[in-house]
């Protein structure tokens, strides 16, 4: 099915280069591959260490399971950092 552009697409067309389009679906979003950290299979009351390099990967994963309702706790020990899951 053909839809006519209305005006106003037809101008963002001439002017951007763009042309704006309406009901074009959103693909399914892909799976993620595996992580390379155990937070989502840790019981509450376990940790893990990890060493000092990988402490921005780690900020981002926990942030994610955070929004799934996991909680965890990060401290500086001497051989990187150890992260428990607590709730």
């Amino acid at each position: 099915m053909e839809q006519k552009m209305n005006s106003t697409n037809k101008q963002n067309s001439q002017s951007t280069g763009y042309e704006v389009e309406d009901n074009v679906p959103v693909p399914p979003k892909k799976v993620s591959r595996k992580s390379k950290y155990p937070f989502g299979s840790m019981a509450i009351n376990q940790s893990v260490l990890i060493p000092e390099k990988g402490y921005s990967a780690v900020i981002g994963v926990l942030r994610k399971h955070k929004a799934e309702g996991k909680k965890f706790i990060i401290r500086q020990v001497t051989e990187g950092f150890r992260v428990w899951r607590i709730g």
